[in-house]
């Protein structure tokens, strides 16, 4: 032990005090790292108990009524969901109710959104069609998959009369229409059409129907929607151009598709190489990619 301390003193400068406090304190932390290892080894070895647990589920069982005839309301006990104990049966999402719905275990929130969704003229073509509807409960699908059962409509070919004249359905100019005929189409709500109108404003008009995924909240499923009842006119020229050669920062920002860093970009490239002499000179600006310019172009013109 002399021997010991002494070369803790000689290791590490201690005083015989400090040397003393230093051999009381390895052995307490040796103690405090491994008590909790030892302790939680214990508690493992030991079997659970789960006596109180099972008794108040017993009492809980007990206490409920069971129907055996129908569960198309889901139970859970302890967290776990009885979706499994529903019985499916073949149904077509195309034609049964609301209380079907229910009945087969979907809540009332997506049963509702469903029949709405029909109501405005959606139609489900396959099984997976069910899971895009908004909010779909995933684990509810996968057992209801098997149980779908789309029919399919029979197209009949009408006699073709020599006097007979078809009128094709009528699509609406996009860039004529207002908010309340966007609001029609499923899938736009006030919010949604009026950024659409918003940012036909600022462009001055679309010269695309893919322009609209650019606007903000409108994903794919909508924007197909709205080109089935809406186009572009032929030859169609925005009624609001940017001239590249007298056009401040300002006007630069009033196009949706120019934003600072491009603005500032244009700007300094005039200063540099004085006015633009053609729409092209902007591929010199290294800043400025190819898609970028596609989306942009329409809307510039040289005066």
């Amino acid at each position: 032990m002399y021997r010991l301390k002494a070369w803790i003193r000689m290791f590490f400068g201690f005083s015989r005090t400090e040397t003393n406090a230093f051999l009381i304190l390895i052995p307490l932390m040796i103690v405090v790292l491994f008590s909790e290892p030892v302790y939680r080894n214990c508690r493992s070895s030991q079997p659970p108990d789960f006596f109180g647990e099972n008794k108040s589920i017993d009492s809980l069982i007990a206490s409920l009524e069971w129907n055996d005839s129908t569960l198309q309301e889901t139970k859970s006990l302890q967290g776990v969901t009885l979706l499994q104990e529903i019985k499916f049966h073949a149904f077509d999402p195309n034609v049964i109710s609301e209380d079907e719905f229910k009945f087969l275990g979907l809540s009332q929130f997506l049963s509702s959104r469903i029949i709405r969704y029909r109501e405005k003229g959606g139609k489900f073509y396959k099984p997976s069609d069910l899971s895009k509807i908004y909010g779909m409960d995933s684990s509810w699908y996968k057992k209801a998959a098997p149980w779908i059962a789309i029919v399919q409509e029979k197209k009949t070919v009408p006699a073709v009369r020599t006097n007979q004249i078809r009128n094709p359905i009528e699509k609406i100019d996009i860039n004529q229409a207002d908010s309340l005929q966007l609001v029609a189409v499923f899938g736009v709500g006030p919010k949604l059409s009026k950024r659409i109108l918003t940012f036909r404003n600022k462009l001055g008009g679309f010269v695309s129907m893919l322009q609209l995924k650019d606007v903000y909240g409108l994903d794919s499923v909508v924007v197909k929607a709205l080109s089935l009842k809406f186009f572009v006119a032929e030859n169609f020229e925005p009624l609001k151009k940017i001239n590249l050669n007298t056009a401040n920062k300002d006007d630069l920002l009033g196009n949706p598709y120019i934003r600072y860093k491009e603005a500032d970009a244009i700007l300094a490239y005039r200063l540099q190489h004085g006015p633009f002499t053609s729409p092209d000179n902007l591929k010199e600006i290294n800043l400025l990619t190819p898609a970028w310019l596609e989306k942009v172009r329409p809307y510039l013109v040289l005066e």
